[in-house]
């Protein structure tokens, strides 16, 4: 594959698994190009032209030739410059390492993180609650997590990939997104009763299986194994953790339990004083199951993925 048609396919994926739909996303593209539009010429020039067809802001294709044939790529959560240099150690050992693919935002895609956090309204407003009180729960924590990633050295990274000449790309919200789809469906399927059920569940998805096996599984924050689940959401996407200030709003629009990667002590306090069960289905799991979905796609076109850095690799192709 070009390493451009990766990065395209990885946005797609990720507009496949988005819970706004396909209609939304697109709405949003085509008014992002009648904005641009009508930017006067100085502001033009200092506009990121890939906002116009990647609706992920948190994603990025940060260096390379778009042309570049990719044979065998690195993959990790977290890519900073020790993961640059395993790849061209790799290389010296006798697998050359063709693109690096990361999860996490680095560059302008950890500068822009809190853009695509506004997805966050469409997917509150899927389970009940008003577009205008989700967006008023949002607006603050919009550019408190701006303000949070702004010390950050943010191109360290891609700095050390450049110099070595390795291309590197991250792909955030589609590998989120494809998580989300898969384990919203898997739960409605499963249609656990419990809080202990849901954990249950959740293992048996072969990610969280080995998650598990290394100490870092599913487990309660808020609640008990024997605590009645409720209206079960799978909260995986739209960038980072939303405001403490939702919690109250889900527990008056019937939301009983929510399944989440990480959370901060804030928000589980809320949780726990609005009577939110909380389930954190383990981070590296999660991420890594959204990467799968992905990287399988890749494989099944003939490239070659190696795992690192926090990276559950598991392939469903032979399933």
């Amino acid at each position: 594959m070009k390493l451009q048609e990766i990065y395209d396919l990885a946005i797609q994926i990720g507009i496949d698994n988005d819970p706004r739909g396909r209609e939304r996303v697109g709405k949003i593209l085509e008014e992002r190009r009648q904005e641009y539009e009508e930017l006067p010429a100085k502001k033009k020039a200092e506009y990121d032209v890939e906002n116009l067809t990647d609706p992920y802001s948190d994603s990025g294709f940060h260096f390379g030739d778009p042309e570049t044939d990719i044979k065998t790529v690195l993959v990790g959560i977290d890519i900073d410059p020790g993961e640059v240099l395993l790849a061209k150690e790799l290389e010296r050992q006798g697998k050359k390492i063709d693109l690096i693919i990361g999860h996490h935002p680095i560059g302008k895609a950890l500068i822009k993180l809190h853009e695509v956090m506004d997805m966050q309204v469409d997917i509150m407003a899927r389970y009940g609650i008003p577009e205008n009180i989700a967006e008023g729960v949002l607006s603050d924590r919009l550019s408190e997590v701006s303000r949070g990633v702004s010390p950050a050295n943010h191109f360290q990274a891609i700095d050390a990939a450049k110099l070595l000449g390795i291309p590197v790309i991250n792909v955030h919200t589609p590998g989120d997104n494809s998580a989300w789809n898969y384990v919203t469906g898997y739960l409605e399927k499963k249609a656990p009763e419990t809080v202990g059920e849901i954990i249950e569940a959740i293992k048996e998805i072969p990610e969280y299986k080995e998650a598990s096996r290394l100490g870092i599984g599913p487990s309660i924050f808020a609640g008990r194994e024997k605590s009645r689940a409720g209206k079960i959401v799978v909260d995986f996407t739209g960038g980072t953790s939303g405001s403490e200030k939702a919690y109250e709003r889900m527990s008056h629009y019937g939301i009983g339990t929510i399944v989440s990667m990480h959370m901060h002590e804030k928000h589980r306090e809320e949780a726990v004083k609005h009577y939110i069960n909380v389930v954190i289905a383990s981070h590296m799991a999660s991420d890594s199951l959204g990467l799968n979905i992905i990287m399988d796609e890749l494989e099944r076109r003939g490239v070659e993925i190696v795992p690192c850095s926090g990276f559950i690799r598991v392939s469903r192709n032979q399933q």
